[in-house]
């Protein structure tokens, strides 16, 4: 649990930093455009968004320097290595730490752009537009990882998609049950 919290600690540091210079641009792009209550709450959601993204890369894109790496560097194209290692790590050292971070971690990290995305803009409602970008912000992530001393896994890929895509039933289940409510949000 000392690992999560270091990792929320961390994304929370950076998106103090990052947030600041992001309003300021909104704001300077409000009064370019001019600014419409209607999408405040639209402004709201982005801002959110903007934050996920900030967290997620600051802990996946930027190098940790002098961080010691868990698992080791390269890249795993072997797919479903991940399960193979977690489930022994737990069954015969009972070190529950990679099932926290490779499964939960990667899937409860893309679950906001899953959810996000949808409930933001009308060309990402329809399910393949979601689970794709959640895809396709993964790859980006893993092939930035391969020229750094970070890991790229393959695994990385379906486990972080597979947040998007409960992020997306997320959306699905508050968007049936308060459509008013999603239809604010978009723009």
């Amino acid at each position: 649990m000392t690992v999560i919290m270091a990792y929320l600690d961390d994304m929370f540091f950076f998106i103090c930093i990052a947030l600041p210079l992001v309003i300021i641009w909104r704001i300077a792009r409000w009064k370019k455009r001019g600014f419409n209550v209607k999408e405040s709450l639209h402004e709201i959601g982005f801002l959110l968004f903007i934050c996920v993204l900030i967290g997620l890369f600051s802990q996946t894109i930027l190098p940790k320097s002098g961080a010691e790496q868990v698992y080791g560097t390269g890249v795993n194209l072997q797919l479903f290595r991940v399960v193979k290692e977690t489930y022994n790590a737990i069954v015969y050292l009972g070190f529950w730490q990679p099932f926290y971070i490779n499964f939960l971690g990667n899937i409860i990290l893309f679950m906001p752009i899953g959810f996000l995305l949808p409930l933001l803009y009308r060309r990402m409602v329809y399910f393949p537009n979601t689970v794709i970008m959640g895809l396709c912000v993964s790859l980006f992530i893993e092939i930035t990882q391969i020229p750094q001393s970070r890991s790229s896994d393959v695994d990385d890929l379906w486990l972080n998609t597979l947040g998007a895509f409960l992020g997306y039933l997320c959306y699905l289940f508050i968007h049936r049950r308060f459509p008013v409510i999603t239809k604010a949000f978009k723009k």
